[in-house]
């Protein structure tokens, strides 16, 4: 390759990459890094997106290993990480009632308390939580 096509490669890959880091606006940049932020954590872990139960205002991913067969569809099969805002994660725990209460964290929190969620099973108690971490159920 000549000088002058690998200058034209070079400004243009550069340009590119000013392009790709600013067509969102910030607030929507910010927020898709926070959710990126959560996925590089938890899909290393086994949590995998949930496209059928995500929308345009929120994300949802499940943890396999706690999912059950449930004869009544009122409880929750499995444990459910889901985000409306990046910087609020929302856990629902398998054997959860449908409109049972959510845990709600912060992003620390979320990361210091994935043992725990990931090794909840139905049946066992709910953990612990302060009342203002216990949200309502529905997403959005």
């Amino acid at each position: 390759m000549s000088r002058s096509n690998a200058a034209k490669k070079a400004r243009r890959t550069k340009r590119l990459n000013a392009r790709n880091d600013s067509w969102l606006p910030a607030d929507v940049h910010a927020d898709v890094q926070g959710v990126a932020r959560i996925a590089d954590e938890i899909i290393p872990r086994g949590w995998i997106f949930d496209d059928a139960h995500s929308g345009e205002d929120f994300v949802t991913w499940y943890y396999p290993p706690s999912g059950v067969e449930v004869d009544d569809e009122s409880v929750e099969s499995v444990t459910r990480l889901w985000l409306t805002d990046p910087e609020e994660p929302h856990v629902l725990l398998v054997g959860s009632a449908e409109d049972g209460a959510s845990i709600g964290l912060t992003v620390e929190e979320l990361f210091a308390r994935l043992d725990e969620i990931e090794s909840h099973r139905i049946g066992d108690p709910f953990p612990a939580a302060d009342s203002e971490d216990v949200t309502n159920g529905d997403r959005g």
